[in-house]
């Protein structure tokens, strides 16, 4: 999905990637230097940031937002997606965040379903960011947990 294609129901995710947009400038991916948090103070709690380790490709949770870890019930701060206590919904955010990894462009999901015996309703958006260079070394996820319902 090139950058162009991505349609946000949510008005705070839309500022989470113009923000990143704005960042990123004339490259392909900002580097994590660029954002500064006090830039997403509105969303804060709604953010995951997330190391990319190759060999293998592996996630780690650098932060998990405080909203994050009310809405789900628990912390993923310093720990692999490895140890995501739902196994289906692991496997969710492990292909997504496959993608944007694969690919090096932002990508935004809606979700509508049962997680460890819950029912979440969301969108998320996937950022890529570098360290230094233009390899997807971190990824910003930023959840909107307050969409309605698909009809």
């Amino acid at each position: 999905m090139a950058d162009g294609d991505l349609v946000f129901q949510s008005t705070k995710l839309r500022r989470v990637y113009d923000y990143w947009k704005a960042k990123r400038g004339t490259r392909r991916l900002p580097a994590r230097r660029d954002i500064d948090p006090l830039d997403l103070g509105f969303v804060l709690g709604d953010i995951a940031l997330v190391d990319v380790l190759y060999e293998p490709l592996r996630f780690r949770f650098r932060l998990d937002g405080t909203h994050q870890v009310q809405r789900f019930g628990f912390d993923m701060t310093g720990k692999l997606l490895d140890e995501y206590p739902d196994p289906e919904m692991r496997a969710l955010i492990d292909a997504s965040y496959r993608d944007v990894v694969a690919s090096g462009r932002p990508a935004l999901r809606r979700r509508d379903l049962i997680a460890d015996g819950r029912s979440f309703v969301y969108e998320v958006a996937i950022l890529p960011m570098t360290v230094a260079g233009d390899r997807v070394e971190m990824l910003l996820s930023c959840i909107d947990f307050d969409i309605p319902r698909p009809a």
